[in-house]
């Protein structure tokens, strides 16, 4: 279980869920899972990583009520309001 985020890794933006059990620290490596988006408000997951906190920055908690997280086939659908924040983080503009 955890809680899911936008997320930078490597300078690329991603949905990330960020496992609860992994400590707030500079120093702790991140445990993470990693969904690539699929089709308007639908992501799938793509892969586990373990990252150095340098790697990857946390840009913006998302409250749980605007996901819904189907674990069986690990999809995870995000409000509307929830993907224009994601397209303004992504906006190479700002």
């Amino acid at each position: 279980d955890g809680y899911f985020a936008f997320a930078r890794i490597k300078g690329e933006l991603c949905l990330v869920q960020v496992s609860y059990a992994t400590p707030a620290s500079a120093l702790t490596t991140l445990d993470v899972k990693v969904f690539r988006h699929e089709f308007i408000t639908i992501f799938r997951f793509a892969e586990h990583r373990t990252l150095h906190p340098a790697d990857i920055a946390i840009l913006e908690p998302i409250d749980e009520q605007l996901t819904r997280y189907e674990e069986d086939n690990e999809t995870v659908f995000l409000a509307r309001d929830v993907m224009e924040r994601m397209r303004k983080l992504s906006d190479p503009r700002r």
